[in-house]
């Protein structure tokens, strides 16, 4: 799912990052040399330039610790919502399939609205054919 291309992308979203971004006081994007996607309640999310996701304080009792996930799941959805802040990430985000099934999410207000971001489809509001996972 990551490519080379996908690699430049968030590395020179990183690089052009605005120093009130790398501040280590405002975000952790200095620390773990990731770009800031967004923070909920008491999480911030990072993308770094290999397609991993950071998510720091997702364990409430360990505000400074980061988690990595790679999975297709979390991956698109810091793509997703990424892209509304860095418009750039579009590109990275998959076209939808012919034989692709609209995912549940899409009958729930909350997701419809945006508040929410999807977890079975990655936000994206399509799974892929059964055989394609």
């Amino acid at each position: 799912m990551w490519s080379q291309r996908a690699e430049e992308i968030v590395s020179r979203l990183i690089a052009g990052l605005p120093p009130a971004q790398l501040d280590p006081a405002r975000t952790h994007s200095a620390r773990l040399r990731a770009l800031h996607i967004g923070g909920s309640m008491w999480a911030d999310y990072y993308l770094r330039p290999n397609g991993a996701v950071v998510v720091v304080g997702e364990e409430y009792d360990q505000p400074d610790v980061g988690t990595v996930h790679t999975d297709r799941s979390n991956v698109l959805m810091a793509l997703v919502w990424g892209a509304r802040r860095y418009p750039e990430l579009l590109e990275l985000i998959p076209t939808r399939p012919t034989d692709a099934v609209d995912c549940f999410c899409r009958t729930s207000p909350i997701f419809a609205e945006g508040k929410l971001l999807c977890s079975e489809c990655g936000a994206l509001g399509w799974l892929p054919a059964e055989g394609t996972r």
